[in-house]
């Protein structure tokens, strides 16, 4: 690069080039390329750049999605068969097509068993396929579309996101209770992606008591049945917060 003068240099970088540049001349210099083409250097310098852009991409969806568990992935999930865990059913949901098949995925399982963690997991998942995630608690949800009147500039900014973002993952679904304003703005959100785009929503608790928990009698049934249709995962009782904690407790001894 050496023989390159500051005008070049530049040149390139006004063209954005001067990436692509310092990396098509670190691999001239590379032993592995000693005897390569110049042309199959320009490829492997493309094919690179084309790499370190889309680890880039993944990052950014990644930390825009905000998970709890952002270096969830299905390949570390403990003790699968022990938890009754199809992971299979699970890599089959990793690679769906988000946009093409808008299935909504109801995660159900007592408390402490790692339904988050598997949640997590399947939007890493798809933000490694390109898709943009949003992750939320329910709590989290409708306390940040409170802040602001459904009127106001704000409000719609953020509720256009929760309905146009290709996988919206809510989490701990009526763990706790949610007033009539925030049923009314989650069946906007659930009205508006109906059929156009999925929503993957996390519980320890099925539709029969949602029905009882939901505020508003009159509109919980739509509300309901929008969320409880599509694919179903059920996850079994076994304690991973206690079984964590074990190991922690032998590592420390």
């Amino acid at each position: 690069m050496d023989h390159l003068d500051d005008t070049t240099w530049a040149r390139l970088r006004a063209l954005r080039l001067s990436t692509f540049a310092e990396v098509y001349f670190e691999l001239i210099a590379n032993d592995d390329y000693a005897n390569a083409l110049p042309e199959d250097i320009f490829i492997a310098a493309t094919d690179i750049l084309a790499q370190r852009r889309t680890e880039r991409n993944i990052a950014k969806a990644i930390a825009q999605a905000k998970f709890r568990y952002p270096d969830a992935t299905l390949a570390e999930i403990i003790s699968p068969e022990q938890r009754g865990i199809n992971t299979r059913a699970l890599e089959r949901i990793a690679r769906t097509n988000w946009r093409e098949d808008p299935t909504n995925l109801h995660l159900l399982a007592p408390a402490g068993t790692g339904k988050t963690y598997i949640a997590c997991a399947l939007g890493v998942a798809a933000c490694q396929a390109g898709y943009s995630v949003l992750y939320y608690r329910l709590d989290q949800l409708v306390s940040t579309l409170a802040a602001f009147l459904p009127n106001e500039e704000s409000y719609e900014t953020v509720m256009r996101k929760l309905v146009n973002v290709d996988v919206l993952i809510i989490d701990d679904f009526l763990t706790l209770g949610i007033d009539s304003r925030g049923q009314d703005d989650l069946t906007k959100i659930l009205i508006e992606r109906d059929g156009r785009l999925p929503t993957i929503i996390s519980s320890q608790s099925s539709a029969g008591y949602w029905l009882k928990a939901l505020p508003n009698r009159v509109g919980a049934d739509s509300l309901v049945s929008r969320i409880s249709s599509g694919r179903h995962i059920e996850i079994g009782d076994f304690d991973m917060r206690k079984h964590l904690a074990t190991i922690r407790d032998n590592t420390n001894t």
